[in-house]
């Protein structure tokens, strides 16, 4: 058996635990919960295993292709998946998207070894809601990857991914009684000010959103509790809103202008105090790189204490020099001069080269 028929087997069977999950949501929540947890971590060894077969080894073995085909070996966990899908694959996960993974994980072991099977009606109902939000959020998370930034890895499966998202969409049903109950609330809140827009998580109604433009801000579900980044910017061509998720990416729906990080950056950045700082020798306000995502000069000041990546759209509260390429970092460069930063190899690299 080669690895392209390892692969397959493995997405139809993440596929298969996933369509057992929805299945079993109603009568059997327990099953639910740890069908939907499998699912989760075999899309993400799928996407390792495109790779090479070997990053689904733990590292506390030694790959071997003669125990792998067998199936005798000890596979990777959820957190030292994202590390190598980071580290080895470099298509790593985000903070959002491992959050919510990890929220499943937590579930499915409470349900392993604390769940019990005697609950009143209310708590049955209210069992079932919990489970929805967090299956609707992490689902959500894992079908954008799958369709945009993992598209090339899962797009045989295009189909089968878009027949389980509507069917995932059903538990919108179970979240209708906290829909209901917050309506004075969201009312109250559009009165105030806010605009609701649909969450594309639960499809309610239901998430806040700000009015004003150049600003990035949480966009929170009241239902579900989702979370998303936000901003909104006029098209330099149409005038027509553009709005970014999560990342400094996106296109005008109306004249199918492209904005990228670096248009993100303009707009976030105060280019007065920039100007004045660096009159005054200070180059604080100059952009720096994301060592989240390896973005190049993405990172920008947007005042005194806050910086903020436009690929990413993770904030920051400082940058430091690369002690070897001298080029201005997030994250820690205590060691750099040696190992370098997302943008240089550092003495060592260059040692080596040498």
């Amino acid at each position: 058996m080669d690895t392209k028929e390892l692969f397959k087997r493995l997405v139809e069977n993440a596929l298969d635990f996933l369509a057992r999950s929805i299945e079993e949501l109603r009568d059997r929540p327990k099953y639910s919960v740890i069908h939907f947890h499998a699912a989760v971590e075999l899309f993400l060894k799928a996407r390792l295993m495109s790779d090479h077969w070997s990053l689904i080894v733990t590292k506390r073995q030694e790959p071997d292709w003669e125990k792998f085909i067998k199936g005798e070996f000890q596979s990777v966990s959820l957190d030292e998946a994202a590390s190598k899908l980071e580290k080895t694959v470099r298509s790593g996960l985000t903070d959002q998207e491992l959050c919510a993974f990890r929220d499943v994980t937590k579930h499915r072991n409470k349900m392993l070894h604390f769940f019990h099977d005697v609950h009143t009606a209310k708590q049955d109902e209210q069992l079932l809601q919990t489970i929805a939000k967090q299956q609707l959020n992490a689902w959500y998370l894992l079908d954008r990857l799958l369709n945009v930034r993992w598209k090339n890895v899962f797009e045989a499966w295009s189909d089968q991914i878009k027949e389980i998202d509507g069917k995932l969409r059903e538990h919108h049903a179970f979240l209708q009684v906290v829909f209901d109950h917050l309506g004075k609330d969201i009312q109250k809140r559009k009165e105030g000010g806010s605009a609701f827009e649909t969450c594309p998580s639960c499809g309610f109604e239901s998430q806040e959103n700000q009015q004003e433009l150049d600003e990035i801000y949480e966009a929170v579900c009241l239902v579900c509790g989702l979370i998303e980044k936000h901003l909104t910017i006029k098209c330099v061509n149409c005038g027509i809103n553009v709005r970014f998720v999560d990342e400094g990416f996106s296109k005008c729906g109306s004249c199918g202008e492209n904005f990228g990080p670096e248009d993100v950056a303009r707009i976030l950045l105060d280019e007065r105090e920039a100007y004045l700082a660096a009159k005054d020798g200070d180059d604080s306000w100059d952009l720096g790189n994301c060592s989240d995502c390896d973005g190049y000069h993405t990172v920008v000041r947007i005042d005194y204490h806050n910086y903020i990546c436009t690929s990413c759209f993770e904030r920051f509260s400082s940058l430091q020099r690369c002690g070897w390429c001298n080029e201005r970092n997030t994250g820690d460069m205590e060691d750099s001069y040696y190992s370098g930063c997302n943008q240089c190899e550092g003495k060592l690299g260059a040692d080596t080269d040498d």
